[in-house]
């Protein structure tokens, strides 16, 4: 848990600078392993994180040895949102334009066929259940058969392990999506709108002659 972004803490007006803040949130914790206002397994009141959202400065080690990736997430984790990388009139731009990613081709990336560092394994449990998505760790003694691997490349998501699923039936969190219209088909606003009425060219409507009852 990093915090919320210190203008959300506030209950001040944003608009996209908690996301750049999250980014450097992430990129803090992927590199220090930790999250830059809370020590690892460090069990600590919300009200205190939020007090050293607005007050803390983050801590860089030894980790941070590339200067970029210190720069970047300086930058990224600016208390002012108007100083903040990613909330000037270049937004992303200037983000992408940082050293930090000067290996990356974000035209290859966003067009799907840059290769990724690291390919998790779809078939994995990373998690047994929500309280474990924050440290990442991995269930141990999970073994999978012929069949569990038949059955789990369905999933495009991967595994999903049993707590999971009994926590997603009882908080009901698609239940939104369950919803239907009448005689059991799709809502009305999941619905093709009908195509328009072709009333042909300004000039064809102009000039068309009227016919008669004779035909003429």
């Amino acid at each position: 848990m990093c915090g919320d972004a210190p203008e959300v803490v506030k209950n001040e007006r944003y608009s996209f600078s908690p996301d750049w803040w999250g980014l450097g949130c992430i990129i803090y914790e992927m590199i220090e392993g930790k999250g830059p206002f809370r020590a690892r397994k460090e069990k600590v009141r919300r009200e205190e994180v939020d007090r050293r959202v607005k007050e803390d400065r983050e801590v860089y080690s030894s980790k941070f040895s590339n200067p970029d990736c210190c720069d970047i997430c300086q930058q990224l984790l600016q208390k002012d949102p108007t100083g903040r990388l990613g909330c000037s009139e270049s937004g992303a731009n200037a983000v992408k334009a940082h050293p930090f990613f000067k290996t990356i081709n974000f035209k290859r990336l966003e067009a799907g066929i840059e290769d990724p560092p690291f390919v998790p394994d779809r078939r994995a449990v990373y998690c047994k259940d929500v309280l474990d998505i924050e440290q990442f760790s991995t269930v141990k003694g999970v073994n999978l058969d012929p069949t569990d691997d038949k059955f789990y490349v369905k999933f495009n998501t991967g595994s999903v392990s049993y707590a999971w699923q009994q926590e997603m039936i009882e908080t009901e969190c698609f239940k939104e999506l369950n919803t239907f219209g009448p005689d059991g088909g799709p809502s009305p606003d999941l619905e093709d709108p009908p195509p328009p009425e072709n009333r042909g060219g300004l000039l064809e409507r102009l000039f068309r002659r009227p016919r008669n009852s004779e035909g003429h």
